[in-house]
């Protein structure tokens, strides 16, 4: 055990945040049954189980709900957000839930296999936003925001039996990695070919020689905010993948340097997309996320057995950050354009965009203060039918313009609570997951999905891109990751080897 743990769990404050964030699946399924309604549950399931006369699996029907179905599914799904609109990328998230569904109940096996603390407060969240469209004053407006927040919960039901397969982890992480490879060729055509932006994405009042050229990809509706949004997952998946492959170097050399250069190469130009994008939102991202990667990086080099030994990674893990630190001040310093964009974050009033976003700050404040207990009900028609009334004149919005604070208001303060008892829990998993006695690679691969959970909750502190589809699944998808990652800590065993063709059982195993 480290200080560090150690300290968490002293800490008067934390510390039962960190024993609640890691009470295992077991104990939270004890309870259940011992439960009222959990007794009522598995009596009723019980009855389900042997008063009927199930036939055993035909190969045919075997093939009908095999588990590479689920996974080209999801990758289908992921490719889909690139390309698609919203609405085929909503009815596809429900036809695999249904797909889940069916296989579940045909074969009687649960879509996931353990259901964790983080699950539970991911449930009470999308349950909190039910209860606020119950007491909304715009019941038709909230029900279809609730539509869409029930499309994302669907999601992260899809992503979270997927997760019980370690290797089908490794195939969705490797789509989000090329994904960006695609995203970013077709943002440096966009730049190569100075193609002319929208006039909204910019300060009309800035010297046209002082603006960027930001690229947008394919993801739609086509906007640079969103692009950056939606490649911090995919950042992150290529950076941890890199890593994940350098450290299996021993056992296939030429394999995994192969796929590590891939990884490597897809980080890279990705991360020059991000730049590109002009985002002031990603600007506050990339440092996070680079933190979180040296941290944790940091931490398995002094910590971990096949790591420690090594005295010149320690000092490699130095030179990275002293190099790291020297070619962003050497990139910013060089163009005047990006000077000019990471200077107008601190602009406050004089810049349109900023200004702009004080304004609804403001009124969505004062939203939130007369609607502080369960809000004014989920979705961006709701939001209009109320901002109205609070607006500051001339300055009209869809939206919050921050994570939070669109919680706070479409969910009062209990959706708000569970929002960042959810983001507690993340944080205190990762923290013990890392210094569990676990395989470095499991480490590794949690500390991508910790990285990219991350830098989407820094990027959503000024925006509300993450309630776009794209963005949004990608984010859950991350996060029912990491649940079925982290508490494979929790059991017995915690040290074996992470292996890219797990066995375990999911919704469609066989």
């Amino acid at each position: 055990m480290t200080v560090f743990r150690a300290a968490l769990e002293g800490s008067v404050i934390l510390g039962p945040v960190l024993r609640f964030s890691t009470l295992g699946a077991d104990n939270i399924c004890q309870w259940w049954r011992e439960s009222l309604p959990g007794r009522a549950l598995l009596s009723l399931l019980e009855k389900y189980r042997f008063g009927a006369d199930v036939p055993p699996v035909t190969p045919a029907f075997d093939a009908l709900f095999h588990p590479m179905l689920l996974l080209a599914g999801v990758i289908g799904l992921l490719l889909m957000t690139a390309v698609l609109d919203t609405g085929v990328i909503g009815l596809m998230t429900w036809a695999l839930l249904a797909f889940v569904g069916l296989a579940a109940v045909a074969r009687r096996k649960w879509p996931f296999i353990r259901f964790t603390v983080l699950d539970g407060v991911v449930l009470l969240f999308f349950l909190s936003a039910a209860v606020s469209a119950a007491f909304s004053s715009f019941p038709k407006e909230s029900l279809i925001g609730l539509a869409k927040m029930a499309t994302f919960f669907a999601g992260y039901l899809v992503f979270r039996a997927l997760a019980e397969r370690r290797g089908f982890v490794m195939a969705v992480l490797w789509t989000l990695a090329l994904i960006g490879l695609y995203e970013s060729a077709v943002s440096f055509d966009q730049y190569i070919n100075r193609l002319q932006p929208l006039a909204t994405w910019q300060d009309p009042s800035i010297n046209p020689e002082l603006q960027l050229t930001r690229v947008w990809g394919t993801v739609k509706p086509l906007n640079p905010n969103l692009l950056a949004g939606y490649l911090i997952p995919c950042f992150a998946a290529a950076t941890g993948l890199m890593f994940y492959h350098l450290s299996k170097l021993a056992e296939a050399w030429r394999r995994n340097s192969f796929l590590a250069c891939v990884a490597a190469v897809s980080a890279g130009s990705i991360l020059v997309t991000l730049v590109l994008t002009g985002s002031r939102g990603v600007f506050l991202a990339i440092p996070a996320m680079f933190l979180v990667i040296f941290l944790f990086s940091g931490h398995l080099i002094f910590h971990q057995m096949e790591l420690k030994r090594h005295a010149l990674l320690k000092w490699l893990w130095i030179g990275v950050l002293v190099l790291g630190v020297t070619g962003a001040a050497f990139g910013v310093g060089t163009s005047e354009k990006l000077q000019h964009r990471v200077a107008s974050m601190f602009a406050m009033r004089e810049d349109s965009s900023i200004s702009y976003r004080l304004n609804v700050y403001g009124s969505a404040s004062r939203m939130f203060a007369d609607n502080w207990v369960v809000g004014i009900g989920p979705g961006n028609e709701t939001f209009k039918q109320v901002y109205g009334l609070y607006m500051v004149p001339g300055f009209n919005a869809l939206a919050a313009y921050s994570v939070p604070l669109e919680v706070a208001v479409e969910q009062g303060i209990i959706g708000l609570a569970l929002f960042l008892l959810m983001i507690a829990v993340i944080k205190m998993r990762a923290f013990w997951y890392v210094d569990a006695p676990c395989a470095l690679q499991g480490k590794i691969i949690v500390g991508l999905l910790f990285t990219g959970i991350s830098g989407s909750l820094v990027y959503g502190l000024f925006d509300t891109i993450w309630y776009r589809p794209p963005v949004n699944l990608q984010f859950w998808l991350l996060v029912a990751v990491f649940s079925a990652m982290t508490e494979r800590s929790l059991l017995p065993g915690a040290d074996e080897k992470f292996e890219e063709t797990g066995k375990e059982a999911g919704v469609v195993a066989a």
